[in-house]
């Protein structure tokens, strides 16, 4: 898309128009999970802000750190499969665009792009890397190697994937584009179901890098993964589909933020659509947000350019609502800033 164009397109509606670029089967992977049963933008709608007056908010402050790494806001993009499909930049554009915009990328081991040839093409981006749980752990330390030599910051393993589930109905039809291959092998290696936290503590000690599993949604969970030497945990439901009838991520949160304390650092995906939906997470517990959907349509709509503006206007929203909140620094969140309506009785 032109530079012009895109300037003058809210981001708030790239979905649509990336609906109307990418082919029906495309933009159908990118959508499913996110609809009926799943509730994740439900939940996120059902809570309501009580904001606070008379207090000082002529500068919010958004920077933070995540595992020691500086962001210019808690908000970073999630892994995010085959990004080929969808720009021909792909994984290199995202990465590009999350460090245009002081962000963090997590960059997926089915990816399109080495991870190698993303570091090349974004040599400041702040990566992280993520990871299935491949049977074959030979195959798993060379390619956790190869994130950590090419300057990634922490691993992230999926932890709510021990079996295959079909992520896409038969019916959308989508199929990797013809000529695309994954590059790190991806396909070939199926999956783990014996998985425990056994694999989180191989993990730690075969790198340098910090584990950050992705999945966790109950709190005995993301205490045994902290025992196991996780140094952050992510709630997260892989996008509504993996389950699609489990809990809504933010309301999963609160309890997995008790449960683990100040031992390791909680972030959560899943329904973050606005800067509100991001404040509400970070009030519930979280640290950051990784946003997945989203920046998919900002990739397909205006590549690494698209991705920033997604991050720029999501930053711009959370300053918005934080200081019509009274608040000035998202790490001094009142603790009753979010209200959970009584469910309606018939």
């Amino acid at each position: 898309m032109a530079d012009e164009l895109l300037a003058r397109l809210d981001p708030a509606h790239y979905a649509t128009v990336a609906r109307l670029l990418l082919s029906a089967p495309i933009a159908g992977w990118v959508d499913a999970g996110d609809a009926p049963p799943s509730d994740a933008r439900g939940a996120f709608e059902r809570l309501r802000l009580l904001p606070r007056v008379l207090r000082s908010v002529a500068e919010v402050h958004t920077a933070t750190t995540l595992l020691g790494s500086a962001v210019r806001a808690p908000i970073g993009i999630a892994p995010i499969g085959i990004q080929g499909a969808l720009h021909p930049d792909g994984e290199r554009a995202t990465a590009r665009g999350a460090a245009a915009a002081g962000s963090i990328a997590i960059l997926p081991v089915n990816a399109t792009t080495s991870i190698e040839d993303v570091r090349v093409a974004a040599p400041d981006a702040t990566l992280w890397f993520q990871l299935y749980a491949w049977p074959d752990r030979g195959a798993l330390a060379e390619v956790v190697a190869r994130a950590e030599a090419a300057g990634c910051r922490a691993l992230v393993p999926l932890v709510n994937t021990p079996v295959v589930v079909p992520h896409v109905p038969a019916s959308v039809g989508f199929r990797l584009p013809a000529g695309m291959e994954l590059a790190h092998g991806a396909g070939g290696h199926g999956l783990d179901a014996t998985l425990d936290p056994t694999w989180l503590e191989w993990l730690a000690g075969i790198s340098r890098l910090p584990v950050v599993p992705k999945g966790v949604m109950h709190p005995e969970d993301a205490r045994r993964a902290v025992d196991a030497g996780a140094r952050g945990v992510i709630v997260s439901d892989h996008g509504g589909r993996q389950l699609p009838r489990s809990v809504a991520t933010i309301d999963a949160l609160p309890a997995v933020a008790e449960a683990v304390g100040d031992r390791a650092e909680v972030y959560l995906d899943g329904g973050i659509r606005t800067g509100t939906d991001v404040l509400f997470a970070l009030a519930r517990g979280a640290r950051a947000v990784f946003v997945g959907r989203a920046a998919c349509w900002g990739l397909a709509v205006g590549g690494a350019e698209g991705v920033r503006r997604v991050l720029e206007r999501l930053r711009e929203e959370l300053v918005r609502d934080a200081a019509t909140c009274g608040i000035a620094d998202l790490a001094s969140i009142p603790e009753d800033l979010v209200v959970a309506p009584a469910p309606r009785t018939t």
